[in-house]
């Protein structure tokens, strides 16, 4: 019997991912309440992320955004860079792939700036799962090899253990059995030199899982009954829920079906400890194999329901969801319900021409990015080598320059320490007194864009209420009277109803047109009910006329901001939209509104054209939502590309 790849359920190694036992998890949270020092806090935050991702992922997440916050409080991007990547690590765990990489990205980009070597290697080895996962293997061993050169280079081994893991993993997909062994076995004996008990198992699960692949079944069972006694001990259910799956299948290989079935149950039961129904889902799916290599159609049913049931609507299980009814259909037709195989089949196949698109667009990404790899090895290569050379030439150099010069280096380093120091007093007395001037400008600066735009809002306010009870009310009674006329006139005039009809129509154009510029000046929602409300209604009047589809989210807003906090959030969102509608091109636009502890978020994106980065700070639109956002303590970040569209992130401090 064959086992085919896509039926087996791999273990991939995401780097940094260590764990605890139950009891050294609970000591972390118990002193997490006494700790004072905001980076010594993250640091555990950061710990506890890694250690509940397998057990416990939204608690994972929770602490992981804990960390981000502290974060951005202290202004660390050492530690903002830690806290990315364990964030990406419980995505990519829930199978949320497009999420990771975002985080995964941002935890580079922080380590890059503070020259965090381990952060970013171990990014781009969680980057290459990643791209692992969705079957882009260039791209996944471009950045496993990335992650390689840095911990061979920062002599991590632990770390090149981990690269080796999962650089078997790509060759495991392409076939390439026996080069992927050798790439476990060689993480394997890594660990072992560690003593790294976690490290051994894993590549102990893996050696298990690519010789069920090779059909040598002793030696598969060997490993998967080497690793249960260790993940039981330390509650690991993730890997174990793969174990018991894998040496179900080689039970099954044997024709041993109750042992077979015993293991895919708990394998099932494993995976659903943790909520990983995409995991669950595949077990299931073997198991009702099995059932129907029995002939047992009723269990086979049974089990092919009770996996749809568990897979529920998750993105990421189109693959699984498309067996699943495929087979169901096949058991519906051999039972003679024709009608009900007939719609299943459909959604299946439905499922499979959209995931036709998908490999295609993405097999054309891997031949594009295959050559563009070639090319920057090649690049890599040569660079190193002249890196190396000039290296040696700047040694050979610098030690030339030492021997000839050492004798006055004495009186030269005497001599700039007097002149420096004299200097640093100066430059610092300067520096202390040019921040002072700074600080009054800045805060006599922020007063006045406060008062300007308190002063704004206000004349917004009068401007509105004028219209609405003077104006408005002035427009309803002109029209009652007109009213009243038209009838008394109509009476004697009856060839004049078509113009009266037209008269009463621009008195009610005008009222309407009156009541909107009054809602525009200062919406009634945004004063009496809040800023979620008044945000969906304009967000309701925004784009009723265009062909814009929107989704608004919000969350944490059962109290309300400050009012000038709402106001200046309603009015920036407003000036975005408006951009949107004029610029981008879009037709598609995600809001999202949250309120933390500490601060409040707006996330306005669309799918345009993107900016130019240069022109993101032009017009005045933009100079205004900066300016609201330093009256509120806030902060503007665009990020956009050519075609690919805009992300505006207001961040505002609530404490």
């Amino acid at each position: 019997m064959k086992i085919l790849k896509t039926s087996l359920l791999f273990f991939a190694i995401l780097i940094g991912n260590s764990v605890f036992a139950q009891s050294e998890i609970d000591s972390l949270i118990n002193i997490l309440p006494n700790v004072s020092d905001n980076i010594e806090k993250s640091e555990i935050l950061n710990k506890l992320c890694l250690q509940l991702v397998y057990v416990n992922p939204d608690s994972a997440l929770k602490f992981g955004q804990q960390a981000l916050e502290l974060g951005n409080l202290e202004n660390s991007n050492l530690i903002k860079g830690k806290a990315f990547n364990r964030i990406g690590i419980v995505y990519d765990v829930e199978n949320i792939w497009d999420s990771a990489l975002i985080f995964y990205d941002s935890a580079l980009m922080c380590a890059h700036k503070v020259n965090d070597s381990v952060t970013i290697a171990s990014a781009y080895n969680n980057i290459g799962l990643v791209y692992w996962n969705k079957s882009l293997y260039d791209k996944a061993i471009d950045n496993f090899f990335k992650s390689l050169y840095l911990f061979e280079k920062l002599d991590k081994m632990n770390g090149v253990a981990h690269t080796y893991n999962n650089i078997g993993l790509i060759f495991f997909e392409q076939g390439r059995d026996s080069t992927a062994l050798e790439y476990q076995y060689k993480g394997l004996k890594i660990r072992n030199g560690l003593n790294d008990e976690w490290g051994i198992n894993d590549s102990r699960l893996n050696i298990a899982v690519i010789y069920l692949s090779l059909e040598d079944y002793d030696s598969s069972k060997y490993f998967y009954q080497k690793t249960i006694p260790f993940y039981v001990k330390n509650e690991n259910h993730y890997a174990l829920g793969t174990a018991y799956n894998g040496l179900a299948m080689v039970f099954n290989a044997e024709q041993q079906f109750d042992s077979a079935l015993f293991y895919y149950d708990k394998s099932a039961e494993e995976h659903l400890s943790i909520h990983n129904n995409y995991k669950a889902a595949s077990t299931l799916l073997n198991k009702a194999g099995l059932y129907r290599e029995k002939g047992q159609s009723d269990n086979e049913l049974n089990t092919l329901l009770r996996a749809k049931e568990t897979l529920g609507n998750e993105e990421s299980s189109m693959r699984v969801r498309s067996k699943i009814l495929f087979y169901l259909a096949e058991n519906y037709h051999d039972r003679g319900k024709y009608k009900k195989a007939s719609g299943l089949y459909l959604e299946s196949k439905r499922i499979d021409d959209s995931l036709y698109i998908v490999d295609r667009d993405e097999k054309i990404e891997q031949i594009k990015v295959k050559y563009e790899t070639e090319k920057r090895e090649k690049e890599l290569l040569l660079e190193r080598a002249n890196n190396e050379r000039l290296e040696k030439e700047k040694v050979l150099a610098e030690i030339k320059i030492y021997n000839r010069n050492k004798w006055i280096i004495g009186i030269v380093a005497i001599s700039l320490t007097l002149i420096f120091f004299l200097l640093f007093i100066s430059q610092r007395n300067k520096r202390k007194a040019q921040a002072e001037k700074d600080a009054a400008i800045i805060l006599e600066r922020e007063k006045g864009l406060k008062a300007v735009f308190t002063a704004q809002e206000d004349e917004r306010k009068r401007i509105a209420k004028d219209l609405h009870d003077g104006v408005g009310q002035q427009i309803s009674a002109i029209k009652m009277f007109f009213q009243s006329l038209s009838k008394a006139m109509l009476k004697s005039k009856p060839e004049l109803k078509e113009d009266i009809l037209k008269v009463d129509k621009m008195i009610t154009d005008t009222g309407t047109d009156i009541r909107n510029i009054s809602h525009q000046m200062m919406p009634r929602a945004l004063t009496e009910l809040g800023l979620v409300d008044a945000l969906e209604d304009l967000l309701d009047n925004c784009f009723i006329k265009t062909k814009v589809k929107y989704n608004f989210e919000n969350m944490g807003f059962e109290e309300r901001l400050p009012a000038n906090v709402e106001v200046a959030l309603y009015r920036i969102c407003q000036e975005l939209l408006q951009n949107i509608i004029k610029h981008s091109g879009a037709d598609k636009v995600d809001i999202q509104l949250m309120k933390m502890k500490n601060h409040c978020l707006l996330i306005v994106e669309d799918n345009g054209k993107g900016i130019i980065a240069d022109e993101s700070s032009d017009g005045i639109g933009m100079l205004n939502i900066n300016n609201r956002l330093r009256t509120i303590n806030g902060n503007l970040n665009m990020d956009s590309e050519k075609d690919e569209g805009t992300t505006a992130t207001i961040r505002i401090a609530l404490a």
